[in-house]
């Protein structure tokens, strides 16, 4: 189970998590002013589609966070429900706490809803870990409950045969296929993959913070030969200079390096598939593990083939340039 006593008692990392929670869930959100309890509502727009039109929907979203206490959510800390709506011109109200509501709260949205023609839910601590465990939102476990992931390594799904899935590592989210086999790939070999991939050490930002990203997408297992393809993305700023960047030579003989003893016990040399993508990283839309990372190329990822071109082949193509021309970043191919 999450534990939500994980995050702070003022609970600003608690609304935090509710509004990454919406987002990701594909919902247009925005914050509202300071609430009556010092707190921050969020507003959320949702896109319907009628018989004959599509249409909008307004919801409040009220974050309660009680866990640190441990007590229920009374009557009296949700406010004036009704008044707070009709300030948005709200349709509905969620009502989010990581407890639960007491039952003259629910008894009072029940009123709400009969009387005032407002659409009310509740989001308990059980509903928002339900939440959590989808395969678009896992990686938030890992984001705000550093402990409580400790639970929540793997989640596997099965995809579109009996050869191919998709699955959750940590804040991962790849797909992941077998050559023969109707069995997914030893986890032991992916957490090596990862492990390697965590190694490298990108360049930061100007404030010390993560601005580079080494994403896996998918791990294809040829169980004949006994070697997998890593499927990777390399994301960086918009605007990064080439030499902030590690090029697919150097990046060929990091990963190379970091093929330690221990990797090597559980699966060979991986083959690298490696493309660079220059991203609006800062952007709120941005998000590491976006749909459009992963549609264009789930038959590569599950036959196994390449991209673009393998991290070998690539720095083969670079050398014989090399020989021609001489080192020139332009022949990079990023």
């Amino acid at each position: 189970m999450i534990d939500f006593r994980e995050l702070p008692e003022d609970g600003i990392k608690f609304e935090q998590l509710i509004r990454e929670l919406l987002v990701l869930e594909g919902f247009e959100t925005h914050w509202t002013g300071v609430g009556q309890d010092g707190g921050k509502d969020l507003v959320v727009t949702e896109k319907l589609k009628g018989e004959l039109s599509v249409y909008e929907r307004k919801w409040l979203v009220s974050c309660k966070h009680t866990a640190n206490s441990g007590k229920s959510l009374g009557r009296e800390q949700a406010g004036n429900i009704s008044e707070d709506c009709r300030a948005i011109d709200a349709e509905g109200y969620i009502l989010v706490c990581s407890t639960q509501p007491t039952a003259s709260l629910v008894t009072r949205l029940d009123e709400i809803e009969k009387k005032q023609n407002i659409i009310t839910k509740v989001w308990d601590s059980i509903e928002i870990e339900k939440k959590l465990s989808k395969p678009n939102t896992f990686s938030l476990i890992h984001t705000f409950f550093p402990e409580s992931s400790k639970n929540y390594q793997w989640k596997i799904y099965n995809a579109f045969s009996p050869a191919f899935w998709a699955a959750n590592y940590k804040d991962y989210f790849f797909y992941m296929s077998c050559r023969h086999s109707n069995n997914y790939p030893y986890l032991e070999s992916i957490e090596a993959i990862v492990s390697i991939l965590e190694k490298v050490a990108l360049v930061k930002d100007k404030y010390g913070l993560e601005s580079q990203y080494l994403r896996l997408r998918a791990v294809y297992y040829d169980d004949k030969h006994c070697n997998h393809i890593a499927y990777v993305d390399y994301i960086y700023p918009n605007g990064t200079k080439k030499e902030n960047l590690i090029g697919p030579k150097k990046m060929n003989k990091v990963l190379s390096k970091l093929f330690s003893d221990m990797e090597d016990r559980v699966l060979n040399q991986p083959d690298w598939d490696i493309i660079y993508l220059e991203e609006s990283v800062g952007g709120d839309s941005f998000q590491l593990n976006h749909k459009r990372y992963y549609q264009p190329y789930l038959k590569e990822f599950e036959k196994g083939e390449e991209r673009k071109k393998f991290l070998h082949n690539w720095v083969y193509e670079i050398e014989q340039l090399e020989e021609q021309f001489g080192e020139r970043e332009d022949i990079l191919g990023i």
